[in-house]
C-alpha cells in the first residue's frame, strides 16, 4: 500500500513535493476514512482528492507517478538498452536544466516500511536508494551514486554479483528482480498495485470491465455494482463476433477507428445492457438489450468503464488513481463511489486517488473528506507548481472549504478573464 510520493524536478514540479497519504492527528471522519497498518503509529487514509486550477499540475502529479512506476518495471529490459531515458525535467529555470529528475516511493509490503526511490537524467540513473524501517529508524538495503552500488548487511547477497551488469540507463531494483532477487520482485509487484485512469478516455477501462464479465465469480459483483447505480438496467452481457464491415457499421465503434479494428484480426465485443419492457399498465412484461456504444449515454459507458477497475481495486486492496474522475459523472454517483472507498465495506483498504473540478466534494455539507485528504495544487508566476492540503493550510475544521476555494482563498483558481489588456503584443 502506498504512503508517500515524492516528485522532484518534473514537468510543472520545479521543487520536491510529497502526497502523503498518512493520516495526520485530525479526529473528523476517523473510522471510515482512515485505516490502521501493521506499522506502529502509522495510520493511511484511503483516499484522496486533488484540486487545482486547469493546468496547475494535477494531472502532471499523476503523470510523475506513472512515469516512475513504468520505468522501475521496464529500465531493466534489453529493449531499453540503446534509449534514452524518457524523462522531461523542469523547463522553466534554467538551474534545473541540467539537473536529474527526483521519484521516490514509500511503501507498506508484507508488513514491513520501505522507501525507494531515484534520481535520473535523459542518459543514466544519477543515484538510487533502498531502505527498510527497523522500529525507530532505518537500514541501508542499498545506495547507488552513479555507477557505484552499496550493498547493505540486510539485503540479499545474491545482489552482490548484479552490480557490475547494471547498465547506467536501467535501476539496479529492476535489474536485481529479473535475476530473481525476491525482495526486489516484491517491491517492484507492489508499486504495480497502483493502477491509473484516465477519466476521458473509457476503452481501456471499458476492455477491463469485460475482461472481469468473463469471471463467474467477478461477474455478478460487477452486475450488481452497476445495478445500485441505477442507470436504468439491471444486467449486461457481452458476445464476441468476428468482425466485418458491417459488423462494425453496426456496432456504434467511430468510423475513423473500423481500419485499425479490422487490420487487429480481433473479434469485437458486443457489450448489450438489459432493460426492461413495460404494458400500458407499467407491467414488466418483457426485456430488451441494448448496445453500450449505440444506445447508452456517455455517462453510462463511463460508469461501466469504471466498474472493472473500482471493483479490482476494493477486491484486491490496490491504489486506483483516476485523473478527470467525475467527467461525465453525475455528482451524486460520484460521491457514492467516494463514499464506498470511505466505508466499512472497504474491508482491503484499497486507496482511491482522485483529481477534480467538482467543489460540491468539499463542500462541508458532503461530508466525504478529512482536512488531510483535500489537495490543493497552485502554480506560482514562475510556472512551478505546489501542493499542500487543507490541513497544511491552518484552515478550521468548520470553515466552508467549497466557498473559500472557489473564491481563491486556498489559491488553485485564480481566474481573471479579459478580452483586451493582458497580453504584452510588442
Amino acid at each position: 500500500m502506498l504512503v508517500k510520493f515524492t516528485v522532484g524536478n518534473y514537468l510543472s514540479f520545479k521543487e520536491q513535493v510529497s502526497l502523503d497519504l498518512e493520516a495526520q492527528s485530525i479526529k473528523e471522519f476517523k473510522e471510515n476514512n482512515t485505516f490502521t497498518t501493521p506499522i506502529e503509529n502509522v495510520e493511511l487514509l484511503k483516499s484522496v482528492a486533488i484540486f487545482g486550477g486547469n493546468s496547475s499540475g494535477k494531472s502532471n502529479l499523476f503523470k510523475a507517478m506513472a512515469f516512475a512506476k513504468k520505468f522501475i518495471q521496464n529500465s531493466s529490459k534489453n529493449s531499453q538498452a540503446e534509449e534514452k531515458i524518457d524523462v522531461e525535467s523542469f523547463r522553466l529555470s534554467r538551474a534545473n536544466l541540467n539537473q536529474p529528475s527526483h521519484f521516490e516511493f514509500v511503501l507498506i509490503h508484507n508488513d514491513q516500511l520501505y522507501r525507494y526511490g531515484f534520481e535520473v537524467d535523459l542518459k543514466s540513473v544519477q543515484s538510487e536508494w533502498l531502505y527498510i524501517k527497523r522500529k525507530t529508524s532505518e537500514n541501508l538495503l542499498f545506495q547507488r551514486t552513479g555507477q557505484e552500488i552499496k550493498i547493505g548487511n540486510n539485503y540479499e547477497k545474491g545482489s552482490k554479483k548484479i552490480v557490475d551488469i547494471t547498465r547506467d540507463n536501467a535501476l539496479f531494483l529492476s535489474v536485481n528482480a529479473q535475476f530473481n532477487i525476491h525482495l526486489a520482485a516484491e517491491l517492484i509487484k507492489e508499486i504495480g498495485r497502483l493502477k491509473f485512469i484516465s477519466g476521458v478516455d473509457d476503452q481501456p477501462t471499458i476492455d477491463f470491465t469485460v475482461e472481469l464479465l468473463k469471471d463467474p465469480e467477478i461477474n455478478p459483483i460487477i452486475n450488481n455494482f452497476l445495478k445500485g447505480a441505477r442507470l436504468g438496467f439491471n444486467e449486461v452481457k457481452t458476445e464476441n463476433l468476428e468482425l466485418t464491415p458491417e459488423i462494425l457499421k453496426k456496432s456504434g465503434v467511430p468510423k475513423e477507428m473500423h481500419k485499425l479494428f479490422l487490420d487487429s484480426r480481433k473479434a469485437q465485443t458486443i457489450i448489450s445492457t438489459k432493460h426492461i419492457v413495460y404494458d400500458d399498465n407499467n407491467n414488466a412484461v418483457d426485456s430488451t438489450y441494448f448496445d453500450l456504444y449505440r444506445n447508452e449515454s456517455l455517462g453510462t459507458r463511463k460508469m461501466f468503464s469504471l466498474t472493472g477497475p473500482i471493483v479490482d481495486a476494493l477486491m484486491s486492496g490496490k491504489t486506483l488513481i483516476i485523473d478527470e474522475f467525475d467527467s461525465r459523472l453525475h455528482p451524486v454517483l460520484a460521491k457514492a463511489i467516494i463514499k464506498l472507498f470511505n466505508s466499512n465495506q472497504n474491508v482491503q483498504n484499497a486507496q482511491l486517488l482522485i483529481a477534480s473540478h467538482n467543489s460540491s466534494f468539499i463542500n462541508s455539507s458532503a461530508k466525504l473528506f478529512r482536512r488531510d485528504q483535500i489537495i490543493i495544487v497552485d502554480k506560482n508566476l514562475y510556472g512551478a507548481s505546489n501542493i499542500e492540503t487543507i490541513h497544511e493550510k491552518k484552515i478550521r475544521k468548520d470553515a466552508s472549504f467549497e466557498k473559500d476555494y472557489l473564491s481563491g482563498k486556498y489559491d488553485g483558481v485564480p481566474i481573471d478573464l479579459e478580452l483586451s489588456g493582458q497580453l504584452n503584443l510588442f
